[in-house]
């Protein structure tokens, strides 16, 4: 019995941590020559604020000479002002041609609508 009552407590604080957090997604688009200094320097920058990525990938943007850095990173919604102000600081910087962010959609809601609701997509 005490451990069915530990294991609801446990829940109910695990649930109410995840309501406080939010997974943000930040690309910034750059010169391929520079892509690797600005990966370091958002590393230590994201390192400062105490914030951690969860995943990072860089790829060819639709110019030629350009690269995208796109991070995604979980982080607590009090700490979306840090977020901004981080964003704000790198496109200041003259090599950085943008800078994108915004909070991530979460897996369900960027599902297309038929694959939720299959019955309705038969009758359409």
């Amino acid at each position: 019995m005490r451990a069915l009552k530990l294991l609801h407590l446990l829940k109910f604080f695990n649930r109410n941590h995840a309501a406080d957090y939010a997974e943000f997604r930040l690309n910034i688009v750059c010169d391929n020559t520079v892509i690797t200094t600005l990966r370091k320097r958002l590393f230590w920058e994201m390192h400062d604020l105490g914030l951690r990525a969860s995943q990072v990938t860089i790829g060819p943007d639709s110019q030629a000479s350009q690269s995208k850095l796109s991070v995604v990173l979980s982080c607590p919604l009090a700490r979306r002002q840090d977020l901004n102000d981080m964003a704000l600081r790198l496109s200041q910087l003259p090599e950085i041609r943008r800078v994108h962010w915004g909070r991530r959609l979460s897996a369900a809601s960027s599902q297309p609508r038929a694959l939720l609701h299959p019955n309705r997509a038969k009758a359409a």
